[in-house]
């Protein structure tokens, strides 16, 4: 997932917000558990090696540049965020980390002040500092250099000396973070009003980073720790191993533990042997889980049976899979009518698992996302009672094109169940007359790789998937499908390249819509118009999440905040 937002965004409701966790109030008062230590787990004990097996690479571990689910969760043991997600016998709620407070407003959100933690240290014993933390806040300005993450920052934030990065114009300053003169708090002064920003604080980029330890794009490989763990080695693409970090305080931490003496995170595993082994919970699997696999090949054994209870977990995703069409390269809009009706949801779905894997999806807003989400047909049928390949239809449009494009070059990640659902639709396309030329490319620098324009071999369709940042439209549309996020060179997050001058004149009457139920209806009328009529995606399924874990772990949990299975609290059983 990567998001670049232009000034003058969407003010979401936390009404909507919190709808999975708990709202931000405007003004905050202190809490006693935000102080630290975190809450103890029942049964915990320290010591052992926690292993986490994973099919490939993180794509990034650098806060400005990571953006993945899984990782974002991961990454908590060495990145501490100004605010961070905590979740405690299945309740999830918003906590300050760096900050001491979830930060006040004064005016409606325009401005935020947070108080800072005081007594946080680097993994060398140096204070993290508020400088550190405006230093962390403008590296994700250089997304040229550190691509990959959130852009979050620099949509929304004040900047009136047109800062672009500390490695572009390093003498100048971002008008829109501000210290303390005793640097016990930091300020954001935004463009707009944005009741949603504490949220928003969770993302790597409001992360605290020493600027002498900046290493630039080799930051990803050693990110200067501030959590209870370290990064001792990283091999990229064979192992990480992390070790407690000495300078770590909980009494400073109301979020994390540290029971694990060692955790190894271990790379390569291919699917089908990676869930056989935890399934088969022998040898170094007994004390771990993965946080990619979804036991596709072995659900049928374990759904249901008494003998996993404990070490499955199962669970509703935010995540929708979807297709997005390149209308830069696929400009008849025959053309794309056809793909969307050629795909073959059914067989799309059966290739990730069947029914267990997740249900058929017509919109890429979850049906629990009120009052945007609206049930309609695509292709002429209801999806969730139709999910068949409409073969006639497909074959029609494509011979009423004007600019009859029938060579696709279709994108898709190699990672887990992913090759088979894109061969499912690659046999779809041509089914109904495509060429399909397959690009499969790796699991690590994918987003990054499916979003550049006008490069070569640019796909036509690409195989892709999105989790809201908060569970509203204006975190899924806007991301998604506005052309305002795109640059010449990237398409960020619009995969579909989407640009069409009456969709945007929608995204600006969204904009001004400061009413969150009236903007929420408008982006949804806008991500049905932009498939039914203009057919730039094409929504597959929602998916669930399944999980097995070895059978020596304890504290392991389905984590709110991220949407995945989080090792933050394992530990190893005795």
């Amino acid at each position: 997932m990567k998001l670049h937002r232009k000034a003058g965004l969407v003010v979401a409701a936390a009404s909507l917000v919190a709808a999975t966790i708990s709202a931000v109030p405007s003004a905050t008062a202190a809490s006693a558990n935000w102080n630290g230590p975190a809450p103890a787990i029942k049964g915990a004990v320290k010591g052992g090696t926690l292993t986490i097996l994973n099919q490939g690479d993180f794509e990034h571990v650098d806060p400005a540049r990571n953006y993945v689910g899984g990782t974002l969760d991961f990454y908590r043991f060495f990145i501490r965020t100004l605010v961070q997600y905590r979740t405690i016998n299945g309740k999830t709620e918003l906590v300050p980390d760096v900050a001491s407070d979830l930060g006040t407003t004064k005016d409606l959100g325009k401005t935020w002040v947070f108080q800072l933690r005081q007594g946080l240290k680097y993994e060398d014993g140096t204070k993290v500092t508020c400088a550190d933390l405006k230093y962390g806040v403008q590296r994700s300005y250089n997304d040229d250099i550190l691509d990959g993450g959130t852009t979050y920052a620099h949509d929304l934030l004040e900047n009136k000396n047109d800062f672009k990065g500390p490695y572009t114009t390093p003498n100048v300053d971002l008008s829109g973070v501000q210290c303390s003169k005793a640097g016990d708090s930091v300020t954001f002064v935004l463009q707009q009003a944005t009741s949603y920003f504490p949220y928003i604080t969770t993302f790597g980029a409001f992360s605290p980073v020493p600027k002498k330890h900046d290493t630039k794009q080799n930051y990803d490989l050693h990110p200067w720790s501030t959590g209870p763990y370290m990064i001792q080695s990283y091999d990229r693409g064979k192992q990480m191993t992390l070790v407690r970090n000495k300078y770590w305080d909980p009494n400073t931490d109301p979020i994390r533990h540290n029971f694990p003496d060692t955790i190894k995170v271990k790379f390569g595993y291919e699917q089908n042997a990676l869930e056989q082994q935890l399934v088969a919970d022998s040898g170094e699997a007994r004390a771990a889980m993965s946080l990619d696999t979804e036991v596709v090949t072995n659900l049928a054994t374990v759904v249901g049976n008494a003998k996993y209870k404990d070490r499955f977990f199962g669970f509703n995703s935010p995540y929708a899979r979807y297709l997005a069409i390149n209308m830069d390269k696929v400009t008849d809009l025959n053309v794309r009518k056809a793909i969307q009706c050629a795909v073959d949801l059914k067989t799309v779905l059966l290739a990730a698992g069947g029914t267990y894997a997740g249900v058929y999806a017509n919109s890429l807003i979850p049906s629990n996302v009120k009052p945007a989400y609206r049930s309609f047909p695509v292709c002429g049928r209801d999806v969730t009672k139709s999910p068949e390949s409409q073969i006639q239809a497909a074959k029609d449009l494509l011979a009423k094109a004007t600019n009859k494009k029938t060579d696709i070059t279709f994108a898709y990640r190699d990672k887990g169940v992913e090759p088979a659902r894109a061969a499912a639709v690659q046999q779809a396309l041509e089914a109904v007359g495509f060429k399909v030329t397959m690009q499969k490319l790796p699991r690590a620098g994918y987003y990054t790789a499916i979003g550049k324009r006008g490069v070569a071999n640019e796909p036509d369709v690409i195989q892709t998937s999105w989790g809201f940042d908060w569970p509203a439209a204006s975190g899924i549309v806007y991301a998604l499908l506005d052309g305002r996020t795109m640059t010449d060179s990237d398409s960020h997050s619009n995969y579909s390249r989407q640009n069409v001058p009456a969709i945007q004149k929608m995204f600006e009457q969204a904009d001004m819509t400061l009413n969150s139920a009236k903007q929420e209806k408008l982006l949804g009328d806008i991500e049905q118009k932009l498939i039914q009529d203009y057919a730039a995606v094409v929504p597959n399924y929602i998916e669930a999440s399944n999980f097995i874990v070895g059978s020596k772990l304890g504290g392991v949990q389905a984590d709110g905040g991220y949407g995945t299975i989080s090792p933050l609290y394992a530990y190893v059983k005795k």
